[in-house]
């Protein structure tokens, strides 16, 4: 199934696909850059061209994000919280956070795999400068999306000779992304440790449950 959807996808001439990265990108994260750089180096899309795509769409999509916040806020994640696995009490914590840390807890929620877009979200319902937003996240995002683009074609380098044979490349980078994300989840911990596993100045742990 999945290699046919990859087939399928990778049949439409390459300004769709560009398309389809830029748009991907506004509600996708790492897995979508991942599969991105191990396209490009098994020479299915440009390296560069999809970096300027992916980045165009992370760049729109944080502002979709930081908007969606500022606009509706609290009554989006009461109606559609459990979609991105959120709760009002840790969407609190997370405005929490955000007051206290600013910048800094916006970039690292930008390597914590299920915080990315609800931490925008976050951002815009508290107001965040967005000027100062802007500026945190032209920075974040060329540095994030070339980091894992560029990990995704590091690591379908040593798979090159699977390059016709879609399915098992289809399995294999299915297996890198679970390992990743268990890297990436072990990271988050510890970043909750340090950055949001600090009191509120109350003796109140602002760490999300």
């Amino acid at each position: 199934m999945l290699s046919r959807l990859l087939y399928h996808f990778l049949s439409y001439p390459h300004y769709l696909i560009y398309a389809g990265i830029f748009l991907l990108m506004i509600f996708m994260g790492e897995e979508l850059l991942l599969i991105i750089g191990a396209l490009a180096r098994f020479g299915f899309i440009d390296f560069w061209d999809a970096v300027f795509f992916a980045l165009l769409g992370t760049f729109f999509g944080d502002i979709f994000w930081f908007q969606l916040g500022k606009r509706y806020g609290e009554n989006f994640v009461s109606k559609y919280g459990r979609w991105l696995f959120i709760t009002p009490q840790r969407f609190n914590k997370l405005k929490q956070m955000i007051t206290k840390n600013g910048g800094l807890f916006i970039f690292l929620s930008k390597f914590m795999y299920n915080l990315n877009h609800i931490s925008l979200v976050a951002a815009g319902t508290i107001r965040f400068n967005f000027r100062k937003f802007l500026k945190f996240q032209i920075f974040i995002s060329i540095g994030w999306v070339l980091a894992f683009i560029s990990l995704g074609y590091f690591f379908a380098h040593n798979l090159a000779g699977l390059k016709h044979d879609i399915k098992v490349f289809a399995i294999m980078m299915v297996l890198v992304f679970g390992s990743f994300i268990l890297i990436e989840r072990f990271i988050e911990k510890l970043i909750e440790r340090k950055v949001m596993g600090r009191g509120d100045g109350n003796g109140n742990n602002l760490s999300p449950k």
